[in-house]
């Protein structure tokens, strides 16, 4: 609403004006009038009024007194000047005094509607203006609130494997989230790698752990230097260093407040860290050196909480593939139950592994798979879920399992011991293998035995199973397999009429003197000697 106040102490001049002028052709909703400056202040006190036309010639306090009271009180009104007198004085002062037009009296109708819509056209664009810059105002504000945020990004963006990183895609870049950056700058970048959380958290807990992780890198690594921390798409939480007056700080340097901020996170944030600290790069060289940072990460599975300073010079090679054989055999432990035998065999392959010189990390991804590969189908052959094993808990994460040689060990003994009261509960005796592969022996006993088709059968390897058979059974596994052969040609022998010659086949003996020569050592006596007695009793 556009109110105008009239002041003149000239009655009928004022009352013209107020009557004789249709206001709402120049856009005005209501007009008021006083006759002095007094009653002027008191109507300006009470009423919102955009627009003053006001005489300056009156008695006592003049129109030039009225207007310095509201450029004090009211700046935002336009006021425009009446005066009989020419006087270019007045007009000087009035200027002074910030009034929007000057009128000389007796003022036309006309000419004062085309003022005053003039001043109306003003307050109009005063007032676009105000929204443009409380729009530019709050934009500004939230820019500034989000700059941050628009900075992480665009590092983010900046040392993602999607583009290659030349300088005028970094200064498109730059543009786009309004980044700061120096494209000349160098960078010292550091790598911070979560290892692993001393303390089980859920996943909302352990992403407010890990934004308190990249504050206090910002406090106790960057200090008082330029930098950013950021944790980029694969989850890893990196550190830029920026450089400052032609200085980037030294790796040693910052390798010491690496070591302290470990510490301190290991007690306040119940975390186990490493640190890997590269070396000063251009922007553009950036992508390179963090692509070489987590790989010596990915590469370290033996020594954590650590720093870990590059060196170009001294780079490892590539480590090499070691096969692993063991898991037919681990699945057979697993499907019999034999959790001591399988937690015995497990320390046994781990301390194996420790043993290699140059151990990859692929190992660790290949073992963990494996193992999964072994026990899914047993759960799978009891309608159990794989997710019954965790049951309120999270899954543990390949990337935390494999993370390292110790922290793979834990994780493969945990699923030894929830996996087998799963498949064997406690009113439930597992079948061991040995008890498996001597009920497959007497169904084959007629067949040709051979010590590397049961090795097969039973997913071990021949001297393995030998050793088995006998710290179970008390006796080696050619020894049951004669004497059960020589158990079923005494049925045979005793309970039939077949030929003689007949039950040495069908126990798997195919040379007669051979068979009678094993019967004899085992009796001592022939198998016909046998078959008379047999009968005579």
């Amino acid at each position: 609403m556009r109110n105008l106040l009239i002041v003149d102490d000239e009655v009928y001049a004022l009352q013209a004006m107020v009557e004789g002028i249709n206001w709402r052709l120049a856009g005005i909703d209501r007009v008021f009038s006083a006759g002095d400056a007094e009653e002027a202040r008191m109507v300006l006190q009470s009423q919102s009024i955009s627009i003053m036309i006001s005489d300056i010639e009156m008695p006592g306090e003049t129109g030039l007194d009225l207007q310095s009271w509201v450029l004090k009180h009211a700046p935002g009104i336009l006021t425009i000047f009446l005066t009989g007198h020419a006087l270019f004085d007045y007009a000087q002062t009035a200027l002074k005094l910030n009034s929007f037009d000057y009128v000389l009296k007796p003022a036309q109708a006309d000419q004062l509607l085309k003022v005053v819509t003039q001043a109306v056209d003003k307050l109009k664009a005063g007032e676009q203006r105000s929204r443009t810059n409380e729009i530019y105002e709050s934009v500004y504000k939230r820019w500034q609130t989000h700059k941050p945020l628009l900075t992480e990004r665009f590092w983010k963006d900046a040392i993602s494997q999607r583009v290659t990183l030349t300088r005028p895609r970094l200064k498109e870049l730059a543009e786009v989230y309004g980044a700061e950056i120096d494209p000349h700058a160098r960078i010292l970048p550091i790598v911070i790698s979560v290892e692993e959380w001393v303390r089980e958290f859920d996943l909302r807990d352990e992403e407010v752990l890990e934004y308190a992780l990249r504050n206090a890198a910002r406090e106790m690594i960057l200090g008082d230097r330029p930098g950013e921390v950021f944790q980029d798409h694969s989850g890893l939480n990196i550190v830029l260093a920026y450089e400052k007056d032609g200085v980037v700080p030294a790796a040693s340097q910052v390798a010491q407040n690496c070591q302290l901020y470990i510490r301190e996170c290991g007690t306040y944030f119940y975390c186990r860290l490493s640190c890997y600290v590269g070396a000063p790069v251009a922007i553009t060289e950036l992508q390179g050196l963090l692509n070489e940072l987590m790989d010596m990460e990915r590469r370290n599975i033996r020594e954590l909480e650590g720093v870990f300073v590059y060196d170009e010079q001294g780079k490892k090679p590539e480590d090499r593939f070691l096969p692993i054989p063991w898991f037919s055999e681990l699945s057979i432990l697993f499907e019999t139950g034999k959790v001591d035998d399988l937690r015995e065999r497990v320390e046994e392959i781990f301390e194996l592994l420790a043993a290699q010189e140059q151990l990859s990390p692929e190992i660790l991804r290949l073992f963990y798979h494996a193992m999964l590969h072994v026990v899914y189908p047993l759960l799978h052959q009891k309608n159990v879920s794989v997710r019954s094993l965790y049951p309120g808990e999270r899954e543990p994460e390949e990337s935390m399992v494999t993370r390292s040689l110790p922290q793979l060990k834990l994780w493969s003994l945990d699923l030894i011991d929830r996996v087998i009261p799963i498949l064997y509960p406690d009113d439930h005796s597992p079948m061991t293998i040995v008890d498996q592969l001597c009920i497959y022996i007497e169904n084959h006993i007629g067949e040709d035995l051979m010590r590397e088709e049961l090795a097969s059968f039973a997913g071990f390897n021949p001297a393995y199973l030998s050793r088995l058979f006998r710290k179970e059974k008390g006796m080696s596994l050619s020894e049951f397999i004669l004497q059960r052969r020589v158990d079923k040609a005494k049925t045979l022998l005793s309970e039939s009429t077949v030929k003689v010659t007949d039950i040495a086949g069908k126990v798997g003996y195919y040379n007669y003197s051979h068979f009678t020569k094993m019967f004899k050592k085992c009796t001592g006596i022939t198998p016909q000697e046998f078959r008379k007695q047999s009968r005579t009793v």
